[in-house]
């Protein structure tokens, strides 16, 4: 299967503060997008003495045709304002106009204000994106030696909102957003491409707390999110990444961090790999996670070389069992043991 795009956009930008009375950017621009694709055929005969017997017979009544091209056509505009101490803002939209992508509609936006809060400076931000797209072309029309399908799925619509605090005097950020997915398109546990009738909702919060003291350092992110439909959209409950490691100098001259990360998630039925046509589909018999991988590592800068030792999955065996599959079926890497060096030719 073979897919080229070339895209070319028109547009005029004008910046922010570009007269007196202008207190945001403005921006406008015209897309267009050649698509093609090209797909091997079936050459067995649909029916007939010369189809061989016991073959699985072709699903359609006509071959799905070998070559196909799209011309969309967008229009778009932004307007931002980052210059101000207050109150920045962006926000941008775009629309179909031609071919495929005629009706389509995606708009982004966000809101940005500092407050004085603990004598630091806190930042707020508001975002939010709502999308209305056509599926994919080879979502609707595929062949292959092991697969063959023709969908006509309708529009996707996605709308997403959600809000970051940022405490810098803490080290602190807190993502917290939601979004609600309709005739969301996925992988089923047949290895098939299918579409929700209903509405998909997300869940998700993230926090980011990093802690030092002296050469000591504590990095950790921590993610909650809820899908409100397992079968259509698995995901892990919790995921946790921590990075515990001392940074210091030696002589004055090299820099050297050292110490031990894990990532970790709790059990969900993890999407599995179709090699056919290389994606991840649903599966609801084999459960992953609640496994920690560790890797215990040295990074040294000196002058313009860089280098590190790094013992990954130090904790296989150990702690955990031997149960570390990120995927039904394919297990992560055993314990290894690497080296390598960069260096920077810089005038």
């Amino acid at each position: 299967t073979e897919y080229s795009s070339l895209r070319n956009t028109i547009g005029i930008d004008l910046l922010e503060g570009f007269n007196k009375y202008a207190k945001a950017g403005l921006s406008a621009f015209v897309t267009h997008e050649l698509r093609k694709y090209t797909q091997s055929t079936d050459t067995i005969p649909l029916s007939g003495t010369e189809r061989p017997e016991g073959l699985t017979p072709y699903p359609y009544a006509e071959k799905l045709a070998a070559k196909a091209s799209e011309n969309l056509v967008y229009v778009g505009a932004q307007l931002t304002k980052r210059q101000g101490t207050l109150l920045n803002y962006e926000g941008t939209v775009q629309i179909g106009l031609a071919g495929p992508a005629a009706g389509e509609l995606k708009a982004d936006g966000n809101i940005t204000t500092r407050i004085k809060l603990l004598g630091d400076t806190v930042s707020l931000k508001g975002y939010g994106h709502f999308s209305n797209t056509t599926a994919p072309y080879l979502m609707n029309n595929f062949v292959s030696n092991h697969f063959i399908w023709k969908n006509d799925f309708g529009k996707t619509r996605r709308l997403r909102f959600g809000g970051i605090l940022d405490i810098p005097h803490t080290s602190t950020n807190i993502n917290v957003g939601v979004e609600n997915v309709q005739n969301m398109i996925y992988f089923n546990d047949e290895c098939l491409p299918a579409q929700a009738g209903g509405s998909v909702q997300v869940l998700s919060a993230r926090l980011q707390q990093d802690f030092r003291f002296r050469a000591l350092n504590w990095r950790n992110t921590v993610i909650y999110q809820k899908s409100s439909d397992e079968s259509v959209l698995p995901l892990p409950q919790l995921a946790i990444y921590s990075n515990l490691y001392l940074q210091f100098k030696v002589a004055k001259v090299l820099d050297v961090q050292m110490g031990v990360d894990m990532d970790f998630y709790t059990r969900y039925y993890a999407p599995a790999y179709q090699p056919s046509t290389m994606t991840f589909h649903n599966q609801h018999e084999i459960k992953c996670g609640n496994y920690p991988m560790m890797n215990a590592y040295v990074n040294m800068k000196l002058s313009r070389a860089r280098f590190f030792v790094l013992f990954s999955h130090v904790n296989q065996g150990k702690i955990g069992g031997n149960n570390y599959f990120s995927s039904p079926h394919y297990p992560l890497n055993p314990r290894r043991f690497l080296m390598g060096v960069s260096v920077d030719f810089l005038n």
